[in-house]
């Protein structure tokens, strides 16, 4: 293992439910044991300090929504550790620009100058891919080295703090991974799929999706606040 993955900044700023979370289930080693499988950690996105960037603005018990994504943009000074996110001093990635076309079409919110999704985790919505590293250039490169088995095990404990919460499911990855998680146990109606808002299936099933309205619309049924988007 490369000793750069054992400093311990990497996990710093995590609340100490995380760091339980992490302890109990095996995930800590779970995660350095991916991290031994990177050839080259200069070339992979986020930058290793931001990997865990998600799980430093909200704690497991207060997430209300969560929206699975895939894997962290690949391109350079994009993945921010938050799944979607990239900093407003870089150019909207494609998937991201036509997340803020629906959130304008579902709920007549313009959010095209703020790519920074920051305060909506703050509000209770996880944003969290199904891969939390990618290498530079490559989509989907890491997806094998068993982020998946990470991610469910996170999942599965952060359902033992609250097992009402809104699942909403961005492409198929997102809905594999969940179908893992319930192992056939009927949560239809806290769940909200549409296909990925990439360029490449925007048009075939994430326009006119209208995830922001539902989630919204969930929680008012679950006597919650609702999302302000407009953060």
């Amino acid at each position: 293992m490369k000793s750069y993955w054992n400093k311990t900044e990497i996990f710093e700023k995590i609340d100490i439910e995380w760091i339980q979370i992490f302890k109990k289930n095996g995930i800590k080693n779970d995660i350095f044991s991916i991290f031994s499988k990177i050839k080259n950690i200069n070339n992979i996105f986020p930058e290793p300090q931001e990997i865990f960037s998600v799980f430093k603005l909200i704690k497991p018990s207060e997430i209300k929504v969560i929206i699975l994504g895939q894997d962290p943009y690949h391109g350079e000074n994009q993945a921010n550790g938050i799944a979607f996110s990239v900093s407003n001093r870089v150019k909207t990635p494609p998937s991201l620009r036509n997340i803020f076309k629906e959130l304008k079409n579902d709920l007549g919110i313009s959010h095209f100058e703020n790519n920074d999704l920051s305060m909506w985790v703050k509000q209770g919505v996880f944003l969290l891919n199904t891969s939390l590293t990618v290498e530079k250039g490559l989509p989907n490169s890491h997806k094998n080295l068993g982020w998946n088995n990470v991610i469910i095990k996170i999942l599965k404990a952060v359902n033992e703090f609250n097992n009402n919460i809104i699942y909403c499911l961005w492409g198929n990855y997102a809905k594999n991974l969940y179908n893992n998680l319930i192992n056939g146990d009927n949560k239809i109606e806290n769940c909200i799929f549409s296909s990925h808002p990439s360029p490449f299936s925007y048009k075939n099933g994430f326009e006119n999706s209208k995830p922001f309205s539902k989630i919204n619309d969930l929680l008012v049924k679950k006597n919650q606040k609702a999302i302000n988007w407009q953060l």
